[in-house]
């Protein structure tokens, strides 16, 4: 059973962290072309994607860790605190602020077409985070992999 439910943690992670590893690289793509057109359809697409697939992915993958912590390791352990401490920002961060930006990004452009100022600030500005949360879930991987412990 317990392989089993690391086998879903990893399928989730691979999901989320590789979806969002390539939701980076689109990004920058999708922003430097000439079609005024693909950013706004992006921004629509980032926010179905993200209720679609990574919010699930993120739940399933934390549900499948305490279920792999709770048989065989331990919340007291350095790398798992760290780890779900990481996830909380990230899920929390994508609730409360990329995931409403992007409601907002995608209505300024339905507004004021895809050329918005307010649509391409708000798509920088979710960009920025957006990588920082990408950063820690590299780390969060890390932990998983290195499994560091801090001395006493």
């Amino acid at each position: 059973m317990y392989e089993l439910v690391k086998y879903v943690h990893i399928v989730c992670a691979i999901i989320w962290v590789g979806g969002a590893a390539y939701s980076q690289v689109l990004g920058v793509f999708v922003a430097r072309s000439d079609d005024p057109a693909d950013v706004p359809k992006l921004a629509n697409n980032f926010a179905r994607i993200g209720m679609l697939l990574f919010l699930p992915a993120s739940i399933i993958l934390f549900v499948a860790g305490l279920i792999m912590t709770v048989s065989r390791w331990s919340f007291t352990q350095t790398w798992i605190s760290i780890a779900i401490a990481l996830w909380l920002v990230s899920v929390i961060s994508g609730a409360v602020y990329v995931g409403p930006r992007l409601a907002k990004m995608a209505g300024a452009f339905d507004a004021e077409g895809p050329t918005s100022s307010t649509g391409l600030g708000l798509l920088r500005k979710v960009i920025l985070v957006s990588r920082a949360e990408l950063v820690m879930l590299f780390v969060i991987v890390g932990l998983m992999v290195f499994k560091p412990t801090l001395a006493a």
